[in-house]
C-alpha cells in the first residue's frame, strides 16, 4: 500500500457508491484537513456532522484511546458503566427518560419509524420534500428527492411528501392511518433551510 496511490487503490476496490473528489485526505486539526500533497482545506462536511467538535480534539482522542484500551465495544444485553453515564447524562439534560443509542442517521430513522408504527399501530408517515433521512430502505422511502430513490423503487408505501414549512399542506396530509410525522429542524438537502418554530412544538392532546 505504501508504493501505491491511495486515490486509484480506492476506484479500484470500493464499492463505488460515493463520487470520488479527486482529493486523498490524510489528517485533520480543528475545522482543517489536508491532504497527501500537504495542502490544506477548511472542513465544511464534518463527517456529515460525526465531526462537529473537529478533528484531532484532544479531549475526543484521549476519550476514544482510554475507552478502546478498556472495552471496544459491549452489547446491549449487558450493562456497562459509560453507557450508563451517559443514558443518565441524557435524562439530566434532555428530561426524556428513555433512548435508543444507535451508529448512524439512517438506523436513528429506521427505529424512529418502527417505534412510531409500533406504538400507533398506523402504517403511514408525512415527510417534507427535500428532506433527506438515510439510504437504507426506510429511511429512503421519507426521502424526497427522486434521485436516490428512483433506483431502488418500489420503497415503503404509505409516505406522503409534502413541502417544507407548509403547516396547512401537512394538516391536510395527516389521516388516521398516519404512524408520525418526519422533519428535519434544518433541512441540509434542501439548502440549508431553517424549519419553522411551529413544526417543533409540543402536540396538544393525546399522541
Amino acid at each position: 500500500m505504501a508504493d501505491q496511490d491511495p486515490l486509484t487503490v480506492e476506484i479500484g476496490h470500493s464499492a463505488g457508491v460515493y463520487t470520488l473528489r479527486g482529493l486523498t485526505i490524510v489528517r485533520g486539526q480543528g475545522g482543517r484537513v489536508w491532504d497527501d500533497r500537504g495542502r490544506a482545506y477548511i472542513d465544511c462536511i464534518a463527517g456529515h456532522g460525526a465531526a462537529i467538535l473537529g478533528h484531532a480534539h484532544p479531549a475526543v482522542a484521549r476519550a476514544l484511546a482510554d475507552q478502546a484500551g478498556r472495552l471496544i465495544s459491549c452489547p446491549g444485553t449487558f450493562a456497562n458503566d459509560v453507557r450508563a453515564a451517559l443514558l443518565a447524562r441524557l435524562a439530566r439534560v434532555t428530561g426524556f427518560p428513555r433512548f435508543f443509542l444507535c451508529n448512524s442517521g439512517a438506523e436513528a430513522v429506521e427505529a424512529a419509524a418502527k417505534f412510531a408504527r409500533l406504538a400507533t399501530g398506523r402504517p403511514g408517515f408525512v415527510a417534507a420534500m427535500r428532506g433527506f433521512h438515510g439510504r437504507t430502505v426506510g429511511a429512503l422511502s421519507l426521502t424526497w428527492e427522486p434521485k436516490y430513490r428512483r433506483p431502488f423503487e418500489p420503497l415503503m408505501p404509505e409516505v406522503t411528501h409534502v413541502p417544507f414549512n407548509d403547516l396547512e399542506a401537512a394538516a391536510h396530509a395527516v389521516s388516521e392511518q398516519t404512524a408520525a410525522i418526519i422533519v428535519e429542524p434544518v433541512q441540509g438537502e434542501g439548502g440549508r433551510a431553517p424549519g419553522l418554530p411551529e413544526l417543533f412544538g409540543r402536540p396538544e392532546g393525546p399522541v
